[in-house]
């Protein structure tokens, strides 16, 4: 039997506004690391929970960042603060010794005061090393100093097929793991996935990303609607598993064709 599920598929698919990413990029590292705030923070762990995550890097003296910084904050607050569907985080990506202390003068001095902020803090978590892999696979030549500033941000999404982030499906069609069939019906239309927005060099425009935002999100929410309305009793049974007709006075499973299961209980 088939059924919809999301997977995560970094190989990108994405617009991009001044650059594009290799294809075959996927973004790795970013475990347990620790904001401004000593606020533990993982990447996988968002997109796992299918988030839509901004990222955004800068330079403390970098001019075109500090211009950006105030949209940042604008995005952190206009979609729930992280608390909803969209995650926003900060890199201080200075050369040298870039301190919590610093990173929390620039986000304070340039609007950007509420957004979780990172540091390499000494080596000891290195955030430089996660952002060069975004540089190398979806740089275009910028770099710190170059231009008179660097402003550079990222919008990803990643969803993981049957709930399980090394079940990663890398065609359109059959895969299986598990037991369970990790494919869209034939049909169906293929949800972003990977870096699906990049933004580098100069300001960043805030409407676009806002929009881009927007979509993704529209898309979600098309995605569960259709997985909704797909779904459907296939059996009711006892709590012995016996199937069952009459539901009337005792307790019943209703067991979903996507293998979830509802207990209820119907009183006359």
């Amino acid at each position: 039997m088939k059924k919809i599920v999301l997977f995560i598929l970094f190989v990108l698919s994405f617009s991009s506004l001044k650059s594009q990413c290799d294809e075959g990029f996927i973004p790795n590292g970013f475990v347990d690391f620790l904001d401004t705030n000593q606020n533990s923070h993982t990447l996988n762990d968002y997109l796992l929970s299918n988030k839509i995550v901004v990222l955004d890097f800068y330079v403390n003296t970098c001019g075109l960042c500090m211009a950006s910084s105030p949209c940042m904050e604008s995005i952190f607050q206009n979609y729930g603060w992280n608390n909803g569907d969209v995650i926003v985080l900060a890199f201080d990506i200075s050369g040298g010794d870039p301190t919590d202390d610093a990173a929390i003068q620039f986000a304070q001095d340039y609007g950007m005061p509420n957004v979780p902020n990172f540091s390499q803090k000494g080596g000891e978590q290195n955030t430089i090393g996660f952002w060069y892999q975004f540089d190398s696979y979806c740089g275009d030549g910028i770099t710190p100093g170059m231009n008179g500033g660097l402003a550079q941000s990222y919008i990803l999404r990643g969803n993981f097929c049957c709930g399980d982030p090394t079940a990663l499906n890398y065609e359109i069609g059959c895969s299986t793991y598990n037991n369970s069939v990790c494919i869209y019906e034939e049909g169906s239309s293929i949800p972003s996935e990977g870096v699906t927005y990049v933004h580098q060099g100069g300001v960043v425009n805030c409407d676009a990303m806002t929009n881009h935002i927007d979509n993704l999100l529209e898309e979600m929410i098309t995605l569960e609607e259709n997985n909704s309305l797909k779904k459907q009793i296939i059996n009711t049974t006892n709590l012995f598993g016996q199937s069952v007709r009459k539901i009337s006075n005792q307790i019943t499973l209703d067991i979903y064709n996507d293998g979830s299961v509802k207990k209820k209980f119907v009183f006359e």
